[in-house]
């Protein structure tokens, strides 16, 4: 699999800062979740059906430059019940960087360079790509997880650089999930997942991963070292690379799906967010209910082939839970890209739960 790095050109975008007030200013349509489905319950909205979540936006510093966070988890109970994030204890054990200042008011010691084209050109089979490269990159210092001086963690994600114009139509200097910013309305629009959990479907962020490519997939930060987090903060999210595909077809799922039937090469922007698709990935875990206590954003990729044998008698249909995907993996229908059972591959993403869609998970 072939991966690069290249440079934005010097303009924001084609249409230049008009195009980016307006867009900022985007507001939600009706067709929100209801608010007992949303577990971060301090998003202002949720739509499924666009795939858009609106958050509370933060101003801080990075290295002397504005930089504008979100935050969604802390290791702290208490805090997050406060603050309306989700409680995840194991967050700690993951690659962190040092901040000071409160939590509103952050003053990080890394920070991403949003300036670098994002890129993915489809093979013929979807996935793997024929090239890709992400739009964000972390630098050495940078992580999302941020260890306060009380020793607690929050998960706070920066999705955006500088005092503006912002750039929600190439995402210059923005995140690549960005749809609309406002900082006066201290408000994000961010780019929603879709996935599953035990059945249910659920909607998630994507916002940092350890991997080049999956970063550019998941219109995320490429942070090399989230990989170094520690196995306590991690569980896992399944990605299938050869699902079924088709756009109307009601089994599809998987990466060669999300590259051939989506907008997958398509910068996000507001007014197309319902067009962008997701590979469907199954979560192993979730903020509320049975599994809390074992909740983390930060999942390790179990990527899955299903093999020839499972193609051709049929058994490749779509997968929304973990246990499925596990017992299929038990039988040989699913393996690792190098033929082992299912497992992690060796990357992580930083992928925040919002809620879920259809039933309670």
């Amino acid at each position: 699999m072939r991966f690069f790095i290249s440079t934005r050109k010097a303009a924001l975008a084609v249409a230049g800062a008009a195009a980016f007030a307006t867009v900022s200013g985007g507001v939600l349509a009706a067709s929100e979740l209801p608010r007992e489905h949303v577990v971060l319950k301090s998003a202002f909205a949720v739509d499924a059906d666009k795939s858009t979540v609106v958050l509370p936006l933060f101003k801080g510093t990075a290295n002397g430059q504005t930089v504008y966070y979100i935050i969604t988890e802390s290791s702290n109970q208490a805090d997050a019940a406060k603050r309306g994030l989700n409680y995840a204890p194991h967050i700690g054990d993951a690659f962190t960087q040092a901040a000071t200042g409160s939590e509103d008011g952050l003053s990080f010691s890394g920070v991403p360079d949003f300036s670098p084209t994002r890129t993915y050109t489809a093979s013929a089979t979807g996935f793997p790509p024929a090239s890709a490269a992400p739009g964000a990159i972390g630098d050495d210092a940078y992580s999302p997880f941020v260890k306060l001086p009380d020793g607690s963690t929050l998960n706070a994600p920066i999705v955006a650089t500088g005092n503006g114009p912002f750039d929600v139509t190439t995402h210059a200097n923005t995140g690549e999930r960005v749809l609309a910013i406002d900082p006066a309305k201290k408000r994000v629009t961010l780019l929603l997942a879709h996935g599953f959990f035990n059945g249910s479907h659920v909607v998630y962020l994507s916002t940092e991963a350890s991997d080049a490519g999956a970063a550019a997939i998941e219109r995320a930060t490429y942070v090399k070292k989230l990989a170094t987090s520690g196995p306590a903060s991690r569980i896992a999210i399944i990605a299938l690379a050869n699902g079924q595909i088709g756009k109307d077809n009601p089994n599809a799922q998987g990466l060669a799906h999300l590259a051939l039937d989506e907008n997958l090469s398509s910068d996000a922007v507001f007014g197309d967010s319902a067009t962008f698709g997701s590979p469907l990935n199954i979560l192993a875990t979730f903020p509320t209910g049975p599994t809390a206590a074992g909740y983390t954003p930060l999942w390790d990729a179990n990527v899955g082939v299903w093999s020839k044998a499972a193609v051709a008698a049929g058994e490749n249909i779509k997968i929304t839970s973990a246990s499925q995907a596990f017992d299929l993996s038990s039988k040989g229908w699913i393996t690792t890209p190098d033929g082992k059972p299912l497992g992690p591959v060796g990357f992580v993403v930083n992928c925040p739960v919002v809620g879920y869609v259809d039933k309670a998970p």
